[in-house]
């Protein structure tokens, strides 16, 4: 019973997301076929094929071989796409954060020898 489940149930998804559904029309290719054999009786099933599937003439026909397994592609692929909407605003706070201007030159109060001369003092008298 378990492995008829998983038959039913893979053939069911082949048969839904793939062409093998065109398999189902080939009762109407053989009754088409005999249908020409029965005018023709020369015409051979090989020939029958080359006829309705390579550069297939009008013969009074036609809505019977558009009903003809391969004939006629449905696609079978679905797309879904997500549209999301990225606002490219930076907030006014990131924005003075990371674009803050910062003078390039520095004042001699900033390099490490005045700071220096500061700590290293003689002892004072109080």
């Amino acid at each position: 019973m378990k492995n008829l489940s998983i038959i039913l149930i893979l053939s069911l998804y082949l048969f839904s997301t793939t062409e093998l559904i065109q398999l189902l029309k080939m009762p109407i290719l053989i009754s088409h076929c005999l249908e020409h054999q029965k005018n023709n009786s020369k015409l051979t099933v090989g020939q029958f094929l080359i006829d309705h599937y390579n550069n297939h003439q009008q013969d009074g026909d036609g809505d019977t071989d558009q009903k003809l397994p391969f004939i006629k592609h449905f696609n079978s692929l679905n797309i879904t796409a997500i549209y999301c909407r990225v606002s490219t605003q930076l907030p006014q706070l990131m924005s003075t954060i990371f674009f803050e201007k910062k003078p390039f030159f520095h004042n001699d109060q900033d390099r490490i020898s005045t700071y220096i001369n500061h700590i290293w003092q003689p002892p004072k008298l109080l």
